[in-house]
C-alpha cells in the first residue's frame, strides 16, 4: 500500500527538493531552477502521499486516483498560489510558467506512479 512512497519519481523529487532547499538556504540561487524546480516536483510529491493516504484510509493497495482528483488540485494550487496569494502580498509572484510546471508534475504523477499493480 505504500509502494508508492519507493517510486524512483517520488523519491527524485524528494531529494531533489530537498537538495534544493539546501542549497537556496546557503544563499546559491540558480535563477531558473529557483523559479521552476519546486512546481515542478511538487505535485509527483503532494498526489503520491496522497495516494498512499488513500490507499492506507480504504485498505486498497490498488487505488488509484482518477482525473477528478488530480486535476482540480492542479487548478486550486494554481489559482492559490498564482493568482491569490500574489494578489495579497509581494511576496509571491504568479508566472504561468509556474502552472505548466505543475501540469508537467501532474502529467508525470498520472503517467508513472498512479498505477494499478501489474501496469
Amino acid at each position: 500500500m505504500t509502494a508508492p512512497l519507493l517510486h524512483p519519481l517520488f523519491l527524485i523529487a524528494v531529494l531533489l527538493a530537498a537538495l534544493n532547499q539546501l542549497v537556496e538556504r546557503s544563499g546559491i540561487h540558480i535563477p531558473i531552477v529557483h523559479a521552476y524546480l519546486d512546481d515542478l516536483l511538487c505535485f509527483p510529491i503532494v498526489l503520491t502521499v496522497g495516494l498512499v493516504g488513500y490507499r492506507l484510509t480504504l485498505g486498497d493497495s490498488n487505488y488509484k486516483l482518477g482525473h477528478w482528483q488530480v486535476w482540480p488540485a492542479v487548478v486550486l494550487y494554481a489559482l492559490v498560489f498564482e493568482w491569490v496569494l500574489p494578489s495579497y502580498s509581494p511576496i509571491y509572484t504568479g508566472d504561468p510558467l509556474d502552472v505548466l510546471a505543475y501540469i508537467v508534475g501532474a502529467t508525470a504523477f498520472m503517467r508513472w506512479v498512479n498505477r494499478l499493480k501489474g501496469q
